[in-house]
């Protein structure tokens, strides 16, 4: 099992992997396959655990080696990280069971002149107090940003932004709900199914479901271990979103027999809460820069059942000549540090920071090839999964003044509890710990 889970590690954070993506091919392996639900629980919660927990762990390894982690190879990196997850967070496992496994792995991986180093240095942290070496790490941060970047697991430069846009009160609350654990939401589509029948058929299979805080016909759920399995998901009654990434069509305005354009659509969720408000009218172009993107919207298309949705591999940095002023409403939910999605995805802490710039250009790339689809007195909504302001406020100053649209009040369109002053400038921030739902921006424009 220890083996699986460096193969998820080791390529999520030493190659700028996927953890997900690297958790399905472990699990797709003939020998993983044939492993009981326990087995497979474990290696989940092991490798997704160390992967949170990776930077607090480098810390702990520099509290006990001579040899820093950021110069430790890469393969004996991850093998104390895993370790030291395991003496620190996962009680059920013996300390002679993880200190054995973990110098087992360091022989297979051809580090045998290294084991003795792992063994010492894990049963070093075994018979250390856990509280007094926090308490002692703590002691040598000398900034704010240091110890909650320690405390919370991330880079001292994502603290640093946190604290600096949001103040050290809202930054901790931020942080803090990256290792909440997050409920799969859904949102009806209501063409296919009656809300309160979907609610009714998921309560009797034993299911609770809770209804949204911020968008009608969409649930809370808990108690789920399928999804896939659930009563009404293979007809397509719903769609697994988050509540957040619902925001953007709720605040649309789209109506039937309207022209829509999603230039960032992949998996295909917002095209699919557009075409549901369509109705059957109108059109919903849903386009992506990959087949990969355009397979998954094709799958949940076909699932539920979508007949006024038109797939395209485009890239959205270029103009369509075929869509050029024609669209009503473009919804451009473009690439993004993630900073809002920690929770859901623990790798995106450790390139998040270093990352934007390059995706704010990257944005406005996107954002000039879309402007150029929308019809004059259409509607552009930009949108972002961050709570970087760089990539949020500042791209919003920046489509108003460089592209020369005009931003238009949400709060009409949303709930009370999410109406406030930047609502009425037409742009909303959610964010994870003071909001419901993951981190999200969303800002309106017209043409």
């Amino acid at each position: 099992m220890r083996r699986a889970v460096f193969d998820i590690v080791y390529q999520t954070i030493e190659k700028n992997g996927h953890s997900d993506e690297w958790f399905h091919r472990v699990a797709e392996q003939d020998s993983v396959r044939a492993w009981n639900g326990q087995e497979k629980g474990f290696i989940r919660r092991a490798s997704y655990g160390t992967i949170e927990r990776a930077a607090a762990s480098d810390r702990v390894i520099d509290h006990f080696s001579k040899t820093p982690a950021v110069r430790l190879k890469p393969v004996i990196r991850t093998i104390l990280r895993m370790g030291i997850y395991e003496l620190w967070y996962m009680d059920s496992v013996p300390v002679s069971a993880t200190c054995n496994e973990m110098v087992k792995l360091a022989k297979q991986k051809k580090f045998q002149g290294l084991a003795g180093f792992v063994n010492g240095l894990l049963r070093n942290v075994a018979r250390a107090d856990k509280e007094e070496i926090c308490r002692e790490i703590l002691k040598k941060c000398r900034r704010e940003s240091e110890k909650l970047a320690f405390i919370y697991s991330v880079p001292e430069e994502l603290a640093g932004l946190l604290i600096g846009a949001y103040g050290k009160k809202t930054a901790e609350k931020i942080l803090a709900s990256f290792q909440a654990v997050n409920p799969v939401t859904i949102r009806v589509q209501t063409a296919n199914a009656r809300t309160s029948q979907v609610q009714d058929n998921l309560i009797k299979a034993g299911i609770r479901a809770v209804p949204c805080p911020y968008v009608r016909h969409a649930f809370r759920l808990s108690g789920v271990e399928r999804v896939d399995e659930l009563p009404g998901f293979a007809e397509g009654h719903f769609i697994i979103q988050d509540e957040s990434s619902m925001l953007p069509v709720l605040v649309s305005g789209i109506r039937p027999g309207d022209f829509v354009m999603d230039v960032c659509s992949s998996p295909g969720g917002k095209a699919l809460h557009a075409a549901d408000l369509l109705d059957g009218t109108g059109v919903v172009s849903a386009r992506d820069v990959s087949e990969y993107k355009l397979q998954r919207i094709r799958e949940n298309v076909r699932r539920l059942k979508a007949e006024n949705i038109e797939i395209k591999l485009w890239d959205g940095r270029k103009v369509d000549p075929e869509w050029e002023e024609r669209a009503d409403v473009v919804i451009a939910d473009v690439p993004c540090s993630g900073i809002g999605v920690i929770g859901r995805k623990p790798e995106i802490r450790y390139m998040a920071v270093q990352n934007a710039p390059e995706l704010q250009s990257l944005q406005r790339d996107i954002l000039r090839g879309a402007v150029r689809a929308l019809k004059p007195g259409g509607t552009l909504i930009y949108s972002t999964c961050t709570v970087n302001p760089a990539e949020n406020e500042e791209n919003a100053r920046w489509i108003a003044e460089d592209l020369s649209l005009r931003l238009v009040p949400l709060d009409e369109d949303l709930p009370e509890e999410l109406r406030n002053k930047m609502t009425g400038q037409g742009m909303l921030q959610i964010l994870p710990g003071i909001h419901e739902g993951n981190g999200f921006f969303v800002a309106k424009f017209i043409k």
